[in-house]
């Protein structure tokens, strides 16, 4: 009978939890963010934080429907030296609970250099640093923890998720092989009609090296202490394909939802600058 809860099912079968934390939250990029919070709605209990304060108390609370399976960063605010207090937390909640920090959305479009390396320092992701920033085909490395035996969630044998697309994307470097989801090719042409920004910068002496290419990480995940993880998603335009493996990451399946491609020519979309007085992004009128 509709809008009768089977609780059977319910405690069999537990829905899962996500915080999703914008504390650079801006209306502007809504439509983004919201292709990708959608269909995760549709599959899991969402909840989003905006302030500082909320963040600290729901990382204390003891909550009697168990702790966040994922927590999304929307937005580079924890990556900041002045919020690397904050961002301490949330690691020792990742640490604790076996919960997963996903960093997608406007995270890689900005993100300082300096700050992003020592924000993986400061995880004990000494070797990951802020990379190639390119459009490429990405491919899929099946050898990668989570996707190669889909250890930490299910993922239905990688349903759902492409074997390789076409992103624009903030690739990290110094990412051990077993932690990269997706890799740049700079042998493929990423059928834009020339060959791609990575496959340039790959030439050496001997011509187009992919195995400098190979070494960047468009999309990461590792671990973090002996339960956490953390996984990067470094494409900076929302592609349908990296929607799905966000969804993934946060221990959905991405089969389970349709996604409809992002457009880009939305009224809220428009071109933003930094005003230096307010200390943040406004619109260009």
């Amino acid at each position: 009978m509709a809008g009768i809860i089977d609780v059977d099912a319910a405690e069999e079968a537990p829905q899962r939890r996500i915080l999703v934390i914008s504390l650079e939250y801006s209306e502007a990029f809504d439509d983004m963010i919201n292709f990708f919070l959608t269909p995760m709605s549709q599959l899991a209990l969402v909840q989003r934080v905006k302030k500082a304060s909320t963040l600290t108390r729901l990382l204390s609370k003891q909550d009697a429907t168990g702790p966040y399976n994922a927590l999304v960063l929307t937005d580079a605010a924890l990556t900041l030296p002045e919020n690397r207090p904050l961002w301490e937390q949330v690691l020792a909640y990742l640490r604790r609970t076996g919960a997963t920090a996903v960093l997608t959305g406007l995270v890689a479009s900005f993100v300082l250099p300096d700050d992003l390396d020592e924000f993986f320092n400061v995880s004990g992701l000494r070797d990951w640093k802020g990379g190639m920033y390119q459009r490429n085909v990405i491919v899929m490395n099946e050898e990668a923890d989570g996707l190669r035996d889909a250890t930490h969630f299910d993922i239905h044998d990688r349903n759902g998720l492409q074997t390789m697309y076409s992103a624009k994307s903030l690739c990290l470097s110094g990412v051990q092989h077993q932690h990269r989801w997706y890799i740049p090719d700079g042998t493929v042409n990423d059928g834009l009609g020339a060959l791609s920004a990575a496959g340039w910068l790959a030439r050496g002496p001997d011509g187009r090296n992919p195995e400098k290419v190979a070494l960047q990480a468009a999309v990461a995940y590792g671990p973090l202490g002996e339960k956490g993880r953390i996984g990067w998603v470094g494409d900076v335009n929302c592609e349908q394909a990296s929607c799905k493996v966000v969804l993934a990451m946060c221990g959905l399946d991405p089969t389970k939802v349709h996604i409809e491609p992002y457009r880009n020519d939305s009224p809220n979309n428009a071109a933003m600058r930094w005003d230096a007085e307010k200390g943040c992004f406004v619109k260009i009128e």
